[in-house]
């Protein structure tokens, strides 16, 4: 006789076999608990430790790399300042999720540099770049010798949407360089006397100058004559150098310099030329120059020969035409002086033999009325010529 069985009943009667307060059952439930708890504490560890720094240059996870272009030495010359710009690169190297990256910079620069677009913040993809320019500006005229260093930061301050800080890490990138001033030369040429210069044929003359350096370091400062070539063709020559210069520090002008330099002798005329002095400065090849046009006139030895004979020319004929004349003049003033001699004696005479009058109120009457008159009464004696003669 088949009896039905019921396997269910049988399962439940096997699962009941032990007591709920057995020791198998208590070892079957912890082991179920700890294999959910083991299995959480995986997917945490799973997910933080990407995060945790390591020993190399760049998480695994995020990061950025910052690169830069060296800046270019800046002129501050006044002719050619002009700003420096500088380019600079970030890039997000993480595989998925956009990063914020923050640009933060150290500038030494003081009141006589700047430097402007080294700071702000961007959203950069990831395995995408972003550029940046930096611009530097500064003061004209001040010394080669001046350098700024810098450093520029970029920091991941937020990837995919996760701010970073403590206790997450930020990764970070910076690039270091210096701004340096380009050298430029600038010359200042001074010559006091800028008037012609007027020598004679075959004689030595001097011209005398200062110069100065204007450029932002030491330079050695030249002088030369820009036409002395064609000024040796036309007879001059130079005694001692034909150039002068000096070493001279930033803003230093040299003593007093001089080129002697002796005149054409051999002119048929009086001519006329130009000595157009150059300034140089050895630093900078591309430096304006400084220069002064000093004209000079030469006086031919012919001119000065032909006023000696014009004189000679005068000579003899003539000469003794003027000696007539001049031997004339003083017979004149000898005989107006024995004139006049005469009539003082004669005068003289009369008032002492004539006794004291007085006179009536009468016109004055020039002493020179009767001077003609008087002449005829005049009686010169011998011996009154004697006495002039003696007084001569």
């Amino acid at each position: 006789m088949i009896c039905p069985t019921s396997y269910t009943d049988k399962s439940d009667k096997k699962l009941d076999i032990f007591p709920s307060h057995s020791s198998m059952n208590v070892l079957t439930g912890n082991w179920f608990t700890m294999k959910r708890a083991g299995l959480g504490i995986l997917l945490v560890a799973v997910f933080l430790l990407p995060l945790i720094p390591t020993t190399s240059a760049q998480n695994p996870v995020f990061g950025v790399n910052l690169s830069c272009d060296s800046p270019a030495e800046m002129d501050v010359s006044p002719a050619g300042y002009a700003p420096v710009e500088m380019v600079c690169t970030i890039e997000n190297t993480a595989s998925v999720g956009a990063s914020k990256i923050e640009i933060t910079n150290e500038w030494n620069g003081g009141a006589t540099a700047d430097m402007l677009g080294a700071t702000g913040e961007y959203s950069v993809e990831a395995g995408e770049t972003e550029e940046f320019t930096v611009t530097f500006s500064g003061t004209t005229k001040q010394a080669s010798s001046n350098s700024y260093e810098f450093e520029i930061f970029a920091t991941v301050t937020e990837w995919n949407s996760i701010p970073l800080n403590e206790p997450f890490p930020r990764e970070n990138d910076s690039f270091s360089d210096s701004l340096e001033i380009a050298t430029y030369g600038a010359v200042e040429l001074r010559i006091n006397d800028v008037s012609t210069r007027k020598v004679e044929s075959g004689s030595e003359f001097t011209i005398n100058l200062q110069y100065t350096n204007k450029g932002n370091d030491n330079d050695r400062v030249r002088v030369d004559i820009a036409n002395i070539n064609d000024l040796k063709q036309q007879g001059f020559s130079f005694i001692g150098s034909e150039f002068v210069a000096d070493d001279l520090a930033m803003g230093a002008t040299s003593p007093m310099r001089d080129f002697k330099i002796l005149a054409p002798s051999d002119l048929s005329d009086t001519t006329n030329f130009d000595f157009q002095f150059q300034a140089s400065s050895t630093n900078d090849a591309n430096a304006d120059l400084s220069e002064t046009l000093i004209p000079v006139s030469v006086e031919s030895s012919q001119s000065s020969g032909a006023l000696t004979g014009g004189i000679s020319e005068v000579g003899e004929d003539d000469l003794m035409l003027y000696g007539a004349i001049a031997g004339g003049v003083i017979l004149l003033f000898l005989l107006l002086g024995i004139v006049s001699r005469s009539i003082r004696k004669r005068a003289n005479k009369k008032t002492a033999e004539q006794p004291a009058i007085e006179l009536d109120d009468e016109p004055e009457q020039d002493e020179f009325d009767d001077l003609f008159s008087d002449l005829d009464d005049i009686d010169i004696d011998t011996d009154e010529f004697d006495d002039l003669l003696d007084e001569f």
